[in-house]
């Protein structure tokens, strides 16, 4: 709670520096802000007398945080009046802080300075997780402790240290990102694009940064230059790759970088899904020039891969994509991008040891002797690790599906509501359809379906687990 009040100066001196109005956005960020500190001040008197943290406690501490941190983060926008509905409110800061994308606004421009910053800041928090970033200034006594918060906390099927010390782990996670954040930053403010201001330069990149998506024009990326759209694109494509190759990058292991099965399938679904992409918009004569098509058809595999979510050109409508461009998108929605990365959805990680855990199966039908292990970037993967992520797919499908139907009862068509679900639980943003597509929003759904939605991101943001564990009497159960 401290740690977020701390975070809600920053868009109260947004709105200092924009001149708006007392009573509205500063007063509701400050309230809150005071009152949350307060809040957390108090409940920190009483010390633990008992520190010690296992997978559990670790769930419970993951989980009920983010919820909490939504939860109060909506607040500002209730109190200054500029969402009224705590659903709504609530589903824009779950988006935001899962880096989802998706939205309830209607017209995004109409928004202060100060709640499009709050939006954007919230991806660029949520991204590398805000138990990250407290594990990373915050002194730690128990190092096996912070590692199954760690665990809980990072997407991904497995987290590993970069360090002896995990406080050090996450100083080295948080040092990429702000150097990665940085120099996007630098990279749009200097750039020849007229539309691309200082504020726009900031909260882009705190959108790219932790792949979220909230823009701060109506039509997302589309009204700015392409070199911006290629930069975007770009490191759209840097931060779905996981962070400990680029320390790696650092130590000088470039030989462990290339040999690194995730990422070479990450960078091959990218090439093949842009190659058809641009194939099957040139024989469908959509836009008038390849450059068009190979900008468009980047940027949006690479946001949607990265589970990012902002797009450069409405595909569903005013320039309608063929349907195998749809499959592709659906198929990149399922996916995510590398483990360890600040994207959601599957992750190529589980998806690579599904696919080789698949063909194993139908050799061992052919030859029911035969020992084959699965290895992934050369080292042998452990059968537990293969059984996690076989359970992980099938609750993952559940979810969606379950998702879907909930939220049926509101009478939409079935590609908005699969799509809807799909969306939320891998955290891109966008959906398919009039309603959820690139140019629609979230606005239209009931509060019910609202409240099932962010749920869904939240669940999809924490590798579900950590969730799904808040429904276990066991986990309340008293040891």
């Amino acid at each position: 709670m401290r740690v977020e009040a701390f975070f809600m100066l920053f868009p109260i001196l947004v709105a200092i520096i924009y001149q708006e109005q007392f009573n509205t956005t500063i007063f509701g960020f400050l309230i809150t802000a005071v009152g949350i500190f307060i809040l957390g001040t108090l409940l920190n008197i009483k010390k633990a007398t008992n520190i010690k943290i296992l997978p559990r406690e670790s769930f419970i501490i993951v989980s009920l945080s983010w919820i909490l941190m939504a939860l109060f983060g909506c607040l500002p926008l209730i109190i200054s009046g500029f969402i009224g509905n705590f659903f709504d409110a609530f589903f824009e800061m779950c988006s935001g802080f899962t880096t989802t994308g998706a939205t309830i606004l209607t017209d995004v421009e109409s928004m202060p300075h100060s709640i499009l910053f709050w939006r954007s800041f919230s991806h660029w928090i949520g991204g590398m997780g805000v138990i990250v970033f407290i594990l990373a200034i915050l002194p730690n006594n128990k190092e096996g402790s912070n590692m199954h918060i760690l665990r809980a906390e990072s997407p991904g099927p497995q987290v590993g240290k970069l360090s002896s010390k995990i406080s050090v782990t996450a100083r080295i996670l948080y040092l990429i990102y702000l150097s990665l954040t940085f120099l996007e930053f630098i990279i749009l403010l200097l750039g020849p694009d007229p539309k691309m201001d200082l504020f726009s330069s900031l909260t882009l990149t705190l959108g790219t940064a932790g792949t979220g998506g909230f823009s701060v024009l109506n039509d997302g990326i589309a009204s700015y230059a392409p070199f911006s759209q290629y930069v975007i694109a770009i490191f759209m494509l840097l931060f779905g790759i996981n962070f400990s190759l680029f320390y790696m990058l650092i130590l000088g292991k470039i030989r462990n970088i290339f040999k690194n099965d995730e990422l070479r399938l990450y960078l091959s679904i990218i090439f093949i899904s842009t190659i058809i992409i641009i194939v099957s918009l040139t024989m469908n004569n959509v836009y008038g020039s390849f450059e068009e098509r190979f900008r468009h058809a980047f940027f949006q595999v690479t946001s949607i891969i990265s589970t990012t979510g902002y797009v450069t050109t409405d595909y569903t409508i005013a320039f309608p994509w063929p349907t195998i461009c749809f499959m592709i998108i659906i198929f990149l929605m399922f996916t995510g991008p590398c483990a360890g990365s600040t994207g959601g959805g599957i992750k190529l990680s589980r998806i690579n040891i599904l696919c080789k855990s698949a063909i194993r199966k139908v050799k061992q039908m052919i030859s029911p002797r035969i020992v084959l292990p699965i290895k992934d970037s050369g080292t042998v993967v452990e059968e537990d690790v293969i059984q996690g992520a076989e359970n992980f797919f099938i609750i993952y499908i559940f979810i969606i599906f379950f998702a879907t139907f909930l939220i049926s009862f509101d009478g939409k068509d079935l590609v908005t509501n699969f799509t809807a679900s799909l969306s939320c639980i891998s955290n891109v943003g966008p959906g398919l359809g009039n309603i959820v597509g690139p140019s629609g929003n979230f606005s239209s759904f009931s509060s019910f379906s609202k409240f099932i939605l962010s749920l869904t991101m939240i669940t999809g943001r924490l590798e579900l687990f950590p969730i799904l564990a808040l429904f276990n009497y066991k986990t309340w159960k008293t040891q």
